[in-house]
């Protein structure tokens, strides 16, 4: 999912794009790509950067947004609790 704007909350805690995989599919790949898939589409809507975040316990999820250029600016307690949140250029 890619969101167009931000309001508070997704600034805080959601970022512009949200993604899940099932338990049973997670470990193949899978994330990567539809993340890469949908940062392709952000500068279409005049997104220069996107905030992308994750659980701070969340080791995987933070391994792909790394891998996808995501560059930590922080970590901070949230309604979700502790949560990681990356800007990547796309």
């Amino acid at each position: 999912m890619l969101r167009h704007e931000l309001n508070d909350f997704l600034l805080r805690a959601g970022g512009h794009i949200g993604y899940g995989i099932r338990p049973s599919a997670r470990g193949r790949g899978l994330a990567t790509w539809a993340l890469q898939s949908v940062l392709v589409k952000a500068p279409a809507l005049g997104l220069r950067k996107v905030l992308v975040t994750c659980g701070d316990s969340n080791l995987a999820s933070a391994r792909v947004i790394e891998k996808a250029g995501g560059v930590l600016e922080d970590v901070r307690e949230t309604e979700l609790g502790l949560t990681r949140r990356y800007w990547i250029t796309p």
